[in-house]
């Protein structure tokens, strides 16, 4: 348990977070190759009074989240964050051929929160077998979704030191970044950055010359996870492949939920076998089946939870 325990307690009561159900790998797979395979689609709708309702009851305790988030970032640098990019940035666009995309991370969102609601999870990584396979884009807007939320503050993390690839997707804005944390114990306060966008806070990669699995490995890593978790209701980190690196398991083990993304026409079969064989069940909370065009042509990827739930 973190040093900021105390704190946090005080302020409201942290709910036991109960190991997620055993999930059925196999039959995880077995779906996604349903759906490969498969001439229909689930399509699910779910409105934004919907989740409304769903977040109704534990309105009073994000009020307490939000209030946490203010007094420990009130001093941190506030960034504007880049809009240029119009794919990148679907969720905050208008453009009416990127709708289907901005609808499916809202019923992606959705779906995590239902999850969230009862397992109490505040963290949740992302990753994949492999680069390229729109992890980081996934990761990114799936964040600004969150921050949607009323009094749901979010902490996106770049947590990939290799590529940067969120870092530079923000615009690579100027902050010691999360390998300073890790490296040099910088303060938390100094290198996390309010953007413009209400409840999201981001914290860049950083530069470093030291190895990123040695720098995962230090408790620094771990009481940093204790800080954010927290101090935000989400702290989303977009991880390195999961696939022929050390860096993933050492990310994860801190925290509470994975997320797995595949890209349609590029993921193998046996590669997405591989990735999960080696994600803790208990904390697998879907895979995202990313580029995945419907019968209306229109889909963006499809989601399956515990091998069971699917829908565009």
């Amino acid at each position: 348990m973190s040093k900021f325990f105390n704190e946090t307690r005080s302020a409201q009561q942290i709910n036991p977070v109960p190991a997620t159900a055993n999930i059925d790998i196999q039959e995880l797979v077995g779906s996604l190759k349903h759906d490969l395979e498969g001439n229909a689609a689930t399509t699910a709708h779910t409105t934004e009074l919907d989740l409304k309702q769903l977040l109704q009851p534990l309105k009073e305790s994000h009020q307490v989240s939000s209030e946490i988030t203010a007094g420990r970032l009130e001093t941190c640098a506030t960034i504007r964050l880049p809009r240029a990019e119009e794919k990148s940035f679907l969720v905050t666009q208008y453009n009416p051929e990127m709708q289907a995309g901005v609808e499916a991370y809202r019923t992606l969102r959705t779906r995590l929160v239902k999850q969230q609601n009862k397992n109490g999870a505040r963290s949740l990584v992302v990753s994949s077998g492999a680069q390229g396979d729109g992890k980081t884009l996934t990761t990114f807007n799936l964040a600004l979704c969150y921050a949607n939320i009323q009094n749901w503050p979010v902490l996106l993390i770049d947590a990939d030191l290799r590529t940067r690839g969120l870092s530079r997707l923000m615009g690579d804005p100027e902050s010691p970044g999360l390998a300073k944390i890790l490296e040099e114990n910088c303060p938390c306060e100094a290198a996390v950055l309010k953007t413009d966008v209400p409840n999201l806070y981001v914290l860049p990669a950083g530069e470093t010359t030291a190895s990123p699995s040695e720098l995962f490995s230090s408790a620094n890593w771990k009481e940093f996870m204790g800080w954010a978790s927290e101090s935000f209701r989400l702290v989303l980190i977009d991880s390195p492949p999961v696939l022929n690196l050390a860096d993933f398991e050492l990310i994860a083990a801190p925290c509470e939920s994975v997320l797995v993304v595949v890209r349609a026409r590029k993921t193998a079969r046996e590669a997405l076998a591989k990735v999960l064989s080696q994600v803790d069940q208990r904390k697998l909370a879907g895979v995202v089946f990313n580029a995945a065009e419907d019968l209306s042509g229109t889909g963006y990827y499809r989601y399956a939870s515990s091998g069971k739930t699917n829908g565009n």
